[in-house]
């Protein structure tokens, strides 16, 4: 398995491995899109290749297409939250032995969404696990998980994705080079949000939605900013189509100063630049900053959507 980025940390696990020192319980905390599922399923390699993640065997190919019956993702539900009667069953599930061979590997997902009920009902089994029992979290904040979970687990931080790796993770998956370097470039390495966008998912629907908030902000037409960004259906979703509408408002200011254009929107770009002066667009860019800055808030999307028009067209 190629874990594009994570050289280090890849040869500092297969030591561990090597030496038969692999923790039974691992967390892997990182940004997200930084590769933690990947390098979760390596690691579930390493803890059932006879040959420590040979990458070719059956147990190797079936791990790595989610496939093997002894490797066990445990993902989030109910609005991006563990639903408590699921998660029992699946810890009911922990007493069942291995199908294909000594071990048993649960994976949780977004282990920092998880309540201090779910934390509290996995100390146990955690603390003094069955033999033929492994665990591993996912996490991108550390802090929400509770210290005595964090106690009884071994940290390994996921290093983000560099711009040139995604690159190329992008071209070995038959991705166009032109195609792959813009998109890794704009996202910055992260994998994850430039395969949503291949792949037509919900990133491309906030890009959208930025593209035309940033043709409104081009028309100078306040509602139609208001109407595009009161399409989301949360404070995150609202702060990421922000965030986009900041890469456009750059790619403006970069117009208008000579540069040249580097996010999806280039036309809205062009259109702002050639209807706002620079004082214009910095003091937008500021409220776009000011917007994301104040998601860790819970802010109200309806209100802040309000705020910030009115701040953009100097209200």
């Amino acid at each position: 398995m190629k874990l594009y980025g994570k050289d280090g940390l890849k040869a500092r696990l297969d030591d561990i491995a090597a030496k038969g020192r692999l923790p039974h319980a691992i967390l892997l905390s990182g940004h997200e899109g930084c590769g933690k599922k990947s390098l979760a399923r390596y690691i579930a390699q390493l803890f059932l290749c006879e040959n420590h993640a040979c990458g070719q065997c059956v147990t190797c190919r079936n791990i790595e297409h989610d496939g093997h019956p002894d490797v066990i993702f445990v993902k989030t539900a109910c609005g991006g939250k563990y639903a408590m009667e699921p998660f029992r069953g699946v810890l009911r599930s922990t007493v069942v032995k291995p199908n294909n061979g000594d071990l048993k590997v649960y994976i949780f997902e977004e282990a920092d969404t998880m309540l201090p009920q779910h934390m509290n009902t996995l100390l146990k089994i955690i603390e003094e696990p069955p033999e033929h029992l492994r665990f591993i979290f996912t996490c991108e904040n550390t802090s929400l998980i509770l210290e005595t979970i964090l106690s009884r687990v071994t940290e390994f931080e996921v290093p983000d994705t560099g711009v040139r790796d995604c690159m190329q993770c992008l071209a070995d998956g038959g991705v166009d080079p032109k195609q792959a370097k813009e998109l890794s470039e704009m996202f910055a390495g992260n994998i994850s949000k430039c395969r949503a966008v291949l792949d037509g998912g919900s990133e491309t629907k906030l890009i959208e939605t930025a593209q035309k908030a940033a043709a409104a902000i081009g028309r100078r037409d306040k509602f139609g900013v208001a109407a595009a960004l009161t399409e989301q259906s949360g404070r995150h979703e609202l702060v990421l189509v922000v965030e986009y509408l900041a890469r456009i408002l750059r790619d403006a200011l970069a117009l208008r100063c000579g540069g040249e254009t580097e996010f999806f929107g280039k036309n809205e770009a062009r259109k702002i630049a050639e209807s706002c002066s620079e004082n214009d667009i910095l003091t937008m860019l500021d409220a776009a900053f000011e917007v994301c800055k104040n998601e860790i808030y819970n802010i109200n999307p309806s209100l802040t959507t309000a705020y910030f028009t009115s701040k953009i067209f100097g209200g």
